[in-house]
Formats: C-alpha cells, structure tokens, sequence
C-alpha cells in the first residue's frame, strides 16, 4: 500500500500558529513560469509575523488549508504612504507551485476567476529571522540554503534584513533551482526572485553574494550541465552567474568559512526533506562534519 501524503495541517500539527483567521483578498496573480505564481494578499488591517512564518491559507470551497510561506518582508503588511489623501494597503505575497493539492488547484484557476476574492488565513511557524537563541549583534555571517521553493521563507528573511541599515554581519546565499529556458533564452524574470535577490545585493542592502545554481538543463544523464554561465537580469539586478549543479555540501562548508567563523555563524536551510536533512548532519555532526551548535543551524522541510 502506498504511503499517504500528509497534508499541510497534519504536518504542522505541532507547530506554533496564530489562534485567529483573517480576511484577506486576492489582489494580484502574476506568473513567473509554467510551475510558480506570485499572489498579492491585501490586508484589511495590520498583521503581525516574522520574516520566515508560513500561512494556514483557506480558500473558498476547499475544506482543508494549503500552507505556504509569506514571501514579502513584515513591513509590507502596513498600511504605506501614497500620493493621494489615502494610504496603500498592507499586504501578504505568496508564491506558490502548481499542485493538484486543492487549495493550490484552486489557486491555479484563470486569474480573473480568482482576482478580488476573500481568503482566510492563519500565520503559523518557528522557522523565523532573527535566530532563536543566537545574539544577532556578535554574528559575523549568515549563511541562507535554499533548494527550489524552499526559497520563499529565505526570501522574506533578505528582503527584511535589506531594510534599514545594512547588516554588520556578511550574508551568504545559495540559491538551487530547476532551469527555465524559454524562446528568449534564459531570463532572470523567470526564475524565481532571482532578480529581487540580486537587487538586494547589487545595490549593497546587504554585504555578501549570491551564488545561483541551475539544474535539469543538461544532457549528461543526470540533469546537470557541465559549465555554468550568466542569467541575465536587465538592470535591476544586473547579470547573474550560475553554477550548472546542484548545491554540494562542500558549497555550504565553504560560505559558512573557518572555525573562527563558524562560532558567530548561523545558517538556515530550506528546501525537500533530503537536501536539509543532509546539509543540517553535515553541519552539526562533530565526528565528520563541522561541529556546529544545533541552534546556530535551522532548517525548514517542504514537500
């Protein structure tokens, strides 16, 4: 008999979560590619989270909840000042994969099917910025993993970490995708917040580097090309280089840096189950890895 797939509130189960839904309403749709939109969630009112916390999100005629992480910043779910008399509404963005799961099913309907609905969600989840139990003043680097839509959470850490003054400490990000490449070649718009990461770090919100690795491109057999290259991502973000790979842990090793840094590090992982569980034994592991403290290495599993 085959395994049955748990769904969203049953994984989560455990996990700390808001005791109140609120109305949102489903603003905008915009495709990145074949296999991922972005949603605008409008907020009537303010909502508080931390950069990192997903959502219980209920729509309409679908019992159960899809869970999907909050991809803005916490500051974007304020009301914003506009140039007329009234203030722009706060708001929630989502990214979110095509799936036959029914909430994401429903969400994957023709955009002006969908557009101005009214939604329920409930915020939820311990995989936050800033590190619990960690002194952010006395870091020296973080390092952020992130293997497909594991992305998202690492996507509202960066953008509220670009906020404000820029960060002490250096940031390293790995970023592992699948490769699009469309009639225009590969495009930086269709790969998913590549552009709004390079931005961050082109225009020096943060200290650091992106490093960008594409898969499931090649020909050699096992979905990997041999060479890397350059996305490019027009002005904003400038171009891209890439890695034609997958990222190893010999890559996680070499961001997170010696022993001397290690001990003001903090790295977060999030990606499949079997890309963070190796990357988090690797890295805590005293015996044949490198011996971090189990809080300073946080991770996030998604299906």
């Amino acid at each position: 008999m085959a395994d049955v797939k748990l769904g969203h509130l049953q994984r989560t189960a455990a996990s700390p979560r808001d005791k109140s839904l609120h109305t949102v309403t489903l603003a905008k749709v915009d495709q990145i590619n074949g296999q991922v939109r972005v949603f605008r969630l409008e907020l009537s009112a303010p909502l508080r989270f931390l950069p990192g916390q997903w959502l219980d999100v209920f729509v309409p005629g679908v019992a159960k909840a899809g869970g999907y992480t909050i991809t803005s910043p916490p500051s974007k779910a304020r009301p914003s000042p506009s140039s007329t008399s009234s203030s722009e509404p706060g708001y929630l963005e989502l990214a979110v994969q095509k799936s036959p799961d029914p909430p994401a099913a429903w969400l994957w309907q023709d955009p002006d099917a969908i557009t101005y609905a009214e939604l329920q969600v409930r915020v939820g989840g311990s995989f936050v910025w800033p590190p619990p139990g960690v002194n952010v003043r006395a870091l020296r680097r973080a390092v952020f993993v992130a293997g497909g839509v594991g992305i998202n959470p690492l996507t509202s850490m960066l953008g509220s970490l670009a906020e404000g003054l820029v960060p002490p400490f250096e940031v390293e990000f790995l970023y592992s995708l699948k490769d699009d490449v469309g009639e225009e070649g590969r495009q930086a718009s269709r790969l998913l917040f590549v552009e709004r990461l390079a931005k961050i770090f082109k225009e020096g919100k943060v200290k650091g580097r992106l490093q960008l690795f594409l898969t499931g491109g090649g020909s050699d057999g096992n979905g990997e090309r041999e060479d890397g290259g350059v996305v490019a991502s027009g002005d904003e973000g400038g171009d891209v280089p890439f890695h034609a790979r997958r990222i190893s842990v010999d890559d996680v090793f070499a961001a997170v840096g010696g022993a001397s840094q290690r001990r003001f590090a903090v790295v977060y992982v999030c990606g499949v189950p079997t890309m963070t569980d190796e990357f988090v034994e690797k890295l805590t592991n005293p015996q044949y890895g490198l011996g971090m403290e189990p809080h300073r290495v946080l991770c996030e599993r998604w299906w």
